[in-house]
């Protein structure tokens, strides 16, 4: 059975799949839904029109189940058993199994579901699979730490990026990922790898920038005994060959000497090296993920990187853009390092809506890095245990130059939002409110009932 053959009798098989009184769904080998029974509809809160043609990763990514049985099973290959969490708060215990073609590929993975939501059917499926439910938590544990920790996708543009990670997550295609320093490229790393069909390999993390020039090409490439003066005795492996078989990271990938380029080209089209001072090739099994701050195409301008390096690397870029325009983002974040934080300091901090609105109009020109600092400077410094706006202003936070915005509440209500955002600029730049009434020519009186009544003194 095959993707041609449930199409052709689509409604043979509904007829049929209705009379059963479990789940049944179905995606074909890329993961893209295309049958769902009436039972399986009945669960989740989601039509059949919801789910036909949008692939499992759009379904996760967009918050409609917390991890999939067939995303489990396109990356092993084999039956996978688990209890699912549908966005709606429901539970149900699924089964996915995979068919395969003539070649061995996965061409269907059908699921089965049954409803466990009320207790009692609970307490007995969990009698009936104590062992495999222990194993489910110690793999939901480490999806919820890779999904929802540093990697926050509230924004539509995140939501977006994140359902693509996750397609790309199992294949081995080199991924190249760039963005502005503390955007968090080495966090989609590790999330392409604990998604990936690699995950429990070797995973291997070197930054190009961070490793002496002289020493680059040993410590990537490994070296034979006598390549050069001091050289351990028996030689020593590089890091390609310690990731065999597994992932490796190359960070800052701009910053790699252009002498050693040619070679890290020849290790992606022939999959294999010659260590330092050696002549016999190693073959490799690897997957590369490379990511850097830099404008590649500028540095080929320049001559400082090969054209056909970066073609080579390009293979699946990932684009992660500056933190200051994913306002929900932003938001989620800083809830998360916050209570990271008040974990981590025994403290029990909040955050004033005041506050969270000044942080989410904030220029964030050290991106997410910048907001988990200024998230643990406040976290141990502050007395009190909200963080309010004026906090924000004894740091000195960086407010992005944008208007407010005009959608919502009436032309006074715009001009009020407006006149505030102005009034906090200034105070921010003269400090006090008499410097401001000198400078702007306003009378004290009057700026000091604006103030107070938008809550700025």
């Amino acid at each position: 059975m095959d993707k041609k053959f449930i199409l052709d009798h689509y409604d043979e098989l509904m007829t049929l799949m209705n009379q059963v009184k479990v789940g049944i769904f179905i995606t074909d080998g890329s993961g893209e839904t295309i049958f769902v029974n009436d039972v399986s509809c009945s669960s989740g809160g989601l039509t059949r029109e919801d789910m036909i043609g949008k692939t499992v990763y759009e379904l996760v990514a967009a918050g409609h189940i917390k991890s999939s049985s067939t995303i489990r099973v396109l990356n092993s290959g084999k039956q996978e058993e688990m209890i699912q969490d549908l966005g709606n708060g429901e539970q149900i215990y699924v089964t996915g199994a995979p068919i395969k073609s003539e070649d061995e590929n996965i061409g269907l993975v059908i699921t089965t579901e049954r409803d466990i939501t009320e207790v009692i059917e609970l307490e007995k499926l969990l009698g009936q699979q104590e062992n495999k439910y222990k194993t489910e938590l110690e793999y939901l544990k480490r999806q919820n730490i890779v999904m929802w920790g540093n990697l926050v996708a509230e924004d539509d543009i995140s939501k977006q990026l994140v359902a693509y990670a996750l397609r790309i997550a199992k294949l081995d295609s080199t991924v190249l990922i760039t963005g502005e320093s503390g955007t968090g490229k080495e966090v989609y790393a590790n999330f392409l790898y604990e998604n990936g069909s690699r995950v429990g390999k070797p995973f291997i993390k070197i930054n190009c920038s961070t490793i002496p020039e002289n020493l680059l090409e040993s410590e990537m490439f490994g070296y034979e005994e006598g390549a050069f003066t001091g050289a351990n005795k028996g030689g020593k492996a590089g890091i390609f060959e310690m990731a065999n078989h597994g992932t490796l990271f190359l960070d800052e990938i701009g910053d790699l000497p252009i002498h050693l380029q040619p070679k890290l080209l020849r290790v992606l089209q022939e999959k294999e090296i010659i260590r330092l001072g050696g002549t016999k090739t190693i073959p490799l099994d690897i997957r590369v993920i490379a990511a850097t701050n830099r404008d590649l195409k500028k540095q080929i301008e320049k001559g400082e990187f090969r054209e056909d390096l970066y073609y080579r690397l390009n293979v699946m870029p990932i684009k992660i853009p500056p933190l200051a325009g994913r306002k929900k983002d932003i938001k989620k974040l800083a809830e998360y390092f916050l209570d990271v934080f008040n974990t981590t300091y025994n403290q029990h901090k909040t955050i004033s809506d005041e506050a969270m609105e000044v942080l989410q109009n904030a220029a964030w020109r050290g991106n997410v890095r910048e907001l988990e600092n200024l998230l643990e400077r406040l976290v141990i410094t502050m007395e009190e245990d909200e963080i309010t706006e004026r906090d924000l202003r004894v740091l000195d936070v960086d407010y992005n130059e944008m208007l407010p915005s005009i959608e919502g509440g009436t032309y006074k209500e715009i001009m009020e939002r407006y006149e505030k955002s102005l009034l906090k600029k200034m105070l921010k730049k003269y400090g006090k409110a008499s410097a401001i009434s000198r400078e702007y020519k306003i009378d004290k009186s009057t700026l000091h009932r604006r103030l107070k009544r938008y809550g700025l003194v």
